[in-house]
């Protein structure tokens, strides 16, 4: 076996969860969309033994096992070169953790040149989508997408819908450069202590993200699409008041929200446990412009600063025998 496997992926937006729990209707589910950059670009080929090079740690070579373990006897191999040519900045609330693994996995598979996996398969044979299943569905097909959670039995939430957003829309990222978001054990535990979310304030968060947002997603209307983010935000994260002490993760993210509001951004709000906020707007004139105000009185070793388009496609995933052309799917 001579191909060598390239797998490029987005990075995920979390607006927030519908639940914080498991139930005997339906858990957890929540709202987000996929952006172009940061991203994850690697290369998986074999090898006699196992190794990774590049920006990577042993997570890689332990995601490539487990794939590899669940294929047939036959179709294993000694090793896997694997290199890691960038990540998404790990708890950064970009999903950069899955985004890693469902390229592990989606990168193997596409080797053997095996069959591509549902979204279920994918994520179940690197043990990720157990709360949320917005980044895998985002892996497979990029967009915005509203999942409604899994229901007893099932092992990933199914796609609800999946809007493709303007390629025009711009989001501008702000992430704190000496502030993490929960994660790991840390994030189990924070979990273990939220109450349940009311019955209550699920049906509005549905109603947010069904009635208004992604009606408006569809007409490409940012500025309702970025209230109704907004919104829906803010109502997410007040459910998670308990551990992080408000709707935001901590003073430093409410003041960039309300400051980012203040200057006519609709579409603001914290991605997943933060610290990285997001804004959306109509253009790239227009979020280079947001950049410079930005940037004008700050300094800028305090926060990372990138202008991400929305992605409509997902992961790429590409095969080539050197010396042949890619084939890419």
């Amino acid at each position: 076996m001579t191909r060598i496997v390239h797998v490029s992926t987005p990075s995920r937006l979390h607006f927030g969860l519908l639940r914080l729990h498991e139930s005997s209707d339906r858990s957890f589910g929540g709202f987000g969309m996929m952006i172009d950059r940061p991203r994850v670009e690697l290369t998986i080929a074999p090898a006699q033994d196992w190794s990774v090079s590049g920006v990577a740690t042993s997570r890689e070579i332990s995601f490539a096992q487990k794939v590899v373990l669940s294929l047939p006897a036959h179709e294993r191999v000694p090793g896997l070169a694997i290199h890691v040519e960038s990540v998404i900045p790990q708890h950064r609330g970009l999903g950069g953790g899955t985004q890693l693994a469902l390229a592990i996995a989606a990168g193997v598979r596409e080797l053997f040149e095996l069959s591509p996996a549902t979204a279920d398969e994918l994520a179940d044979s690197v043990g990720r989508g157990l709360r949320s299943a917005i980044g895998t569905h985002g892996f497979l097909q990029g967009g915005l997408i509203w999942e409604r959670g899994r229901a007893p039995g099932e092992r990933l939430a199914p796609l609800t819908a999946r809007v493709a957003l303007p390629d025009a829309w711009r989001v501008v990222l702000i992430t704190p450069t000496r502030a993490v978001g929960l994660h790991g054990t840390s994030e189990g535990v924070a979990f273990e202590k939220l109450p349940k979310v009311s019955s209550a304030v699920t049906h509005q968060l549905e109603t947010i993200a069904e009635d208004e947002a992604l009606p408006a997603a569809r007409i490409g209307d940012l500025e309702s699409f970025g209230d109704a983010v907004y919104r829906y935000g803010r109502l997410a994260g007040e459910c998670f008041a308990p551990v992080q002490g408000g709707p935001y993760a901590s003073t430093e993210i409410a003041h960039c929200v309300e400051t980012l509001r203040k200057v006519g951004i609709q579409g603001v709000g914290q991605s997943s446990w933060g610290p990285s906020v997001f804004a959306l707007t109509p253009d790239v004139e227009a979020a280079q412009d947001l950049v410079a105000r930005w940037t004008l009185d700050r300094d800028a070793d305090q926060a990372d600063i990138t202008v991400a388009g929305p992605d409509n496609r997902g992961a790429v995933v590409s095969a080539r025998v050197p010396g042949a052309h890619a084939k890419t799917t």
